[in-house]
């Protein structure tokens, strides 16, 4: 193979980049072993510690796992760091839960239409089954937040798409303090009736196939939920 020029001033960020071109190309797998350190310094023409340097920012991008003594690994694709994203926005500013509700709503909204069509009987059931402890938890809103966001964490499963599943679970740390910041807002027992009521219609029209009626249901639960996250926070 030829050798590779590169730019002396940043070798381990080009290395690395040229790293991910090489998994990308060869298709590399999940679990599935790089090339050794040696063989890398002498594909790119650099020092070994080069390598290790570049090694460690794929490891900083959740790319690859590193394990001392073991040969690198191409990592799974994960959630972590649009997770810290979200994180890092809503400590940064409490007003980041309207602007990640509509981020959640159109998500939720897509999820929703996908799992009506993929969704099996056996998830159904599971589902229904958390509906059915909501009910039982509605006045709890800690133990509400959990089983609130399982059951979106299900239907988002249940979507078959697994891109669209990682953007919503990379949001599910902050998804629980959303949660119980609309429960919160919500100050009439009436209201909190109509979120289980929403939730049970969300699935069951889930059950019946109905993606517009389902996407109908999850666009007023979120709706409503931006409204009174707002009216709590116009109020601060």
């Amino acid at each position: 193979m030829a050798a590779i020029k590169l730019n002396r001033a940043t070798l381990a960020e080009q290395v690395a980049d040229l790293l991910v071109q090489r998994i990308e190309q060869d298709g590399f797998k999940p679990g599935d072993p790089l090339p050794s350190i040696a063989r890398l310094a002498a594909e790119f023409s650099v020092s070994k510690p080069i390598i290790r340097e570049a090694l460690k920012t794929l490891e900083g991008r959740s790319l690859i796992e590193v394990t001392n003594g073991k040969t690198p690994i191409v990592k799974p694709i994960s959630s972590d760091s649009l997770r810290l994203f979200f994180e890092r926005a809503i400590a940064l500013d409490s007003r980041s839960f309207i602007e990640l509700l509509d981020i959640r709503r159109g998500l939720e909204i897509q999820s929703v239409l996908l799992a009506a069509r993929h969704s099996t009987p056996d998830e159904i059931v599971a589902m229904r089954g958390l509906v059915a402890a909501m009910q039982a938890a509605l006045y709890d809103h800690a133990r509400y937040a959990d089983l609130d966001l399982e059951l979106h964490l299900k239907i988002a499963l249940a979507s078959r798409n697994t891109l669209l599943f990682h953007l919503v679970e990379s949001i599910r740390d902050v998804l629980k303090d959303t949660i119980q910041e609309g429960l919160r807002s919500r100050f009439t027992d009436a209201q909190l009736v109509r979120v289980q009521a929403l939730h049970e219609a969300i699935v069951e029209r889930l059950a019946a196939g109905d993606a517009a009626g389902a996407a109908s249901a999850m666009a007023t639960h979120f709706d409503d939920a931006i409204d009174a996250i707002y009216r709590s926070l116009i109020k601060l």
